[in-house]
């Protein structure tokens, strides 16, 4: 998810108004069918545990937005567990099958309770689905919005960000005069907010493919030709660096970056791999198409652990994507990125600050407690460019590009990251990580 944007970044985060749910129990056994929870039990527990057992192996999803109804199919890796919990915060569940018949289940504070054995088979859930005025699940614009832990509001998931799955989806019952894009298959684990669908009057262009052969394309909304083309006149070059300086693509051989009518007021995108999103404010902007494109390798391709994780994500991703552009554009380009991280940096300061990297794992709430803010996305830019100050940036290539090509598919850490520049270079990043991620204030100044 990109944060921020202006010529090329401007501080402001994505306008949608958060509900913040609490967690929910998961020990009791489902026994029988009980009601949908109230409003008011919804607001008490979206956010479930992310060490349920039973973890998700992959999901076959069918959406209708017709009427608004939707089957899924999910798969688990083999366990011995007789029950599963999913999160459902906002669905009306109608039933839930397995191969060989009915099973029970209930549904209880936001979590969906089968008393299913995951050595048996998928589970199948026939389902309703709302429209979320807040954007979280399907907005009223067409298009989805799970980031962070609201994939429930959508289809039965897991929404830890160390959780991957895989899917393969249909989406059905557009107007006539509107096409629905999103991948029919996400064949590598991913992080349950991956998955999205945008629905619109699109038009598609191909923009042209890397020498690995994956085909780069950009839609746009009616009246947005311009400005798509404009913003993504860097993109097949910038992608090809990344699939020939960190490592292969893992998400397929077909990307794109779509247009998205959030509102006037939003901005940014969202890193829906293979085919990420941007608002209709920014599709001019190469710096949000490239940076939603890099978390192809981290962010999504390889997950955070947890959410405190979260510089490993952005802030890994803020700098590569400056790293990408000035290796396919000129100096001016790059320069003109880093003066913007600097104001934006600076103009963040002046309204709030925290830790970048909070010292815990699994104890931070990303919109709780704040960490949700461009500080994470610049001071993890600046802390990775001064470690290539010092150890050279084409071997910080060559770390990110080893660390990415052993755990993508996989879940890992910042401190990872950090052992492997330490391990494979000698260099301890220990202080710049106490100047950058572990400290208040501005070091630029």
């Amino acid at each position: 998810m990109l944060n921020t944007s202006s010529v090329t970044l401007r501080a402001s985060a994505l306008a949608f108004v958060w509900v913040f749910l609490a967690a929910c129990d998961d020990d009791a056994a489902p026994a029988s069918v009980t009601p949908d929870p109230t409003e008011g039990e919804k607001e008490d527990s979206a956010k479930i545990a992310a060490n349920w057992k039973s973890k998700i192996d992959h999901t076959w999803l069918h959406v209708d937005l017709a009427d608004r109804t939707a089957e899924a199919s999910i798969w688990f890796e083999p366990g011995r567990s007789s029950t599963v919990s999913l999160e459902a915060a906002g669905l009306t569940i109608d039933a839930v099958t397995s191969d060989t018949g009915p099973v029970a289940w209930e549904k209880r504070a936001g979590a969906l309770h089968i008393a299913h054995d995951v050595g048996k088979g998928p589970i199948h859930i026939d389902y309703r689905f709302p429209v979320e005025p807040q954007g979280e699940g399907l907005a009223g614009n067409g298009s989805t919005v799970l980031w962070p832990y609201y994939c429930g509001n959508l289809f039965p998931c897991r929404s830890g960000p160390a959780d991957g799955m895989r899917f393969v989806m249909e989406v059905s019952g557009t107007k006539s005069d509107e096409r629905a894009i999103y991948p029919e298959e996400l064949p590598a684990d991913a992080p349950s907010y991956t998955l999205a669908f945008a629905v619109g009057r699109y038009t598609c262009q191909v923009l042209g493919k890397t020498p690995a052969a994956t085909e780069v394309s950009v839609c746009w909304l009616p009246r947005g030709k311009t400005k798509a083309l404009t913003g993504t006149k860097s993109l097949v070059k910038a992608f090809a660096w990344l699939e020939s300086h960190i490592g292969p693509y893992t998400f397929g051989k077909k990307v794109a970056s779509i247009a998205v009518a959030w509102g006037e007021s939003a901005a940014g995108g969202m890193e829906h791999h293979p085919y990420w999103h941007i608002a209709t404010s920014e599709m001019e902007l190469p710096l949000t198409h490239v940076h939603e494109a890099v978390h192809g390798w981290f962010g999504t391709g390889v997950r955070m652990r947890c959410w405190e994780d979260f510089v490993l994500s952005e802030g890994t991703t803020s700098y590569l994507s400056a790293r990408a552009l000035a290796q396919v554009t000129d100096a001016r380009t790059e320069n003109a990125i880093w003066d913007e991280y600097e104001e934006t940096l600076e103009a963040t300061l002046e309204d709030e600050d925290i830790l970048a990297w909070p010292t815990t794992c699994g104890k931070v709430d990303i919109l709780d407690d704040g960490l949700f803010s461009n500080i994470v996305y610049m001071k993890g830019a600046f802390f990775w460019r001064d470690v290539a100050k010092a150890i050279g940036p084409e071997v910080l290539d060559e770390v990110f590009s080893g660390f990415y090509r052993a755990r993508v598919g996989t879940a890992a850490g910042m401190q990872d990251l950090l052992d492997e520049v330490r391990i494979e270079t000698g260099f301890d990043p220990a202080p710049l990580v106490q100047k950058w991620l572990r400290s208040r204030g501005n070091p630029l100044r």
